[in-house]
């Protein structure tokens, strides 16, 4: 009976300070303090991932080109990869088919780098010995240049002043016996090995970004099923519903600059190389890949041929050398006016003037990779800008 009492006078004791408690605190300030404690949670939280992300991207700076490149990959790339993965079974089907997937496409990769890297070498040492041999003399302009009436004269004497003023720098008894190109030749040596010491610097870097890539897209293809669902579904906790559309037009729009840019710029390395053969140009399967990859690059593969065109010219081959010209500037019209524009446009949903804003803009800031960085982009913002035109406005809502 005694604990009993005990007992509700104690129930009695704490229901009257909780009732005090609510008296001298209103209810709306204890509602208030839980709401502030509840944002400021939040802005913590998101502030700890902003900070998480900005530190992970600082720490794979040099990686990103990399991650970028191995992400262009498998979204250009994942119809074939679905098509590949079809004919393997068991358990392991998913490791072997990213494995083997991955090893085509480095072979496809590097092996026209290493034969470009080979023939490139081997021209440069070629060159190299040009110069370095000094008993030809200074090298004479082509004989067409000096038949050009009026201007054929004036050329050759401006190209012999060039040569007397670089071999002003050597001795008078090497000026007078060899122009002073070997004394010229003798100098240039520094600057020589400095460049090919940056040279090789250059090509450890990509070759180290090429291996990063293929590593990251082995685990990207085996892997794709989980970031397929798990990207859309952390976008959407970040960002709300709307950016699953954003991200899945962005992926289109990779996809489509793959198919126009890349198949468009193989087709003209092909068609050209076929060209470069029949002018009779030296080293026509490299001039044409040389030209497939300038072609990725809006205007700048009239650069590889205009070259050939002029090394034509320079062997006094002026025919071969305007039909190259002629040749380049027709398949480039057909390719960047009909076919390029149909294949990006269609799968992007994006005008041409923004794909190619997009393209120029991309490889101006990120560089190669901005070629298919670039349209992503722009179809984003497209889409964000379709959306909010076609969202109806809060004030003509119906009551």
């Amino acid at each position: 009976m005694v604990q009993r009492a005990a007992g509700a006078v104690s129930e009695t004791i704490i229901a009257s300070i909780n009732a005090c408690i609510l008296i001298c605190i209103p209810l709306e300030r204890l509602s208030v303090y839980t709401f502030d404690a509840s944002v400021s949670q939040k802005i913590a939280r998101y502030a700890l991932i902003c900070a998480l992300m900005l530190l992970g991207g600082w720490m794979l700076q040099h990686f990103l080109p990399a991650l970028c490149w191995a992400a262009v990959l498998a979204i250009g790339t994942s119809k074939l990869y679905d098509r590949w993965l079809a004919y393997f079974r068991g358990k392991h089907r998913h490791v072997w088919a990213a494995l083997t997937f991955t090893t085509i496409v480095g072979l496809v990769l590097i092996v026209p780098l290493v034969y470009g890297g080979i023939i490139a070498v081997r021209e440069a040492i070629s060159l190299a010995r040009t110069l370095l041999d000094s008993s030809k003399g200074p090298p004479e302009l082509p004989q067409w240049l000096h038949q050009l009436p009026w201007v054929g004269d004036w050329l050759n004497g401006i190209w012999l002043d060039k040569v007397s003023a670089v071999a002003a720098h050597g001795s008078p008894e090497d000026a007078r016996d060899h122009v002073g190109v070997a004394t010229a030749t003798v100098q240039t040596r520094p600057a020589m090995v400095q460049w090919t010491r940056m040279l090789g610097v250059q090509l450890l870097r990509r070759l180290s970004t090429l291996v990063f890539t293929l590593l990251t897209l082995y685990f990207v293809y085996l892997n794709r099923d989980s970031l397929a669902r798990d990207v859309p579904r952390v976008g959407r906790r970040l960002f709300g519903p709307t950016v699953e559309g954003l991200m899945t037009r962005a992926a289109e729009a990779i996809r489509a600059t793959v198919d126009g840019i890349v198949l468009v710029a193989v087709a003209e390395g092909a068609i050209m190389a076929g060209v470069y053969a029949i002018a009779g140009a030296p080293h026509p399967i490299l001039f044409g890949a040389v030209t497939g990859v300038f072609a990725m690059i809006p205007f700048a593969a009239p650069v590889v041929f205009g070259a050939v065109a002029l090394l034509l010219a320079s062997q006094n081959a002026v025919g071969a050398a305007i039909g190259v010209l002629v040749s380049g500037g027709v398949v480039l019209f057909i390719a960047d006016h009909f076919v390029r524009p149909v294949i990006i446009g269609e799968g992007a949903k994006l005008p041409f003037l923004w794909v190619l804003l997009g393209i120029l803009g991309g490889v101006e800031s990120f560089g190669l990779v901005g070629i298919f960085l670039g349209p992503a982009l722009m179809a984003a913002l497209v889409a964000v800008w379709r959306s909010w035109v076609t969202e109806p406005a809060p004030d003509s809502a119906p009551p």
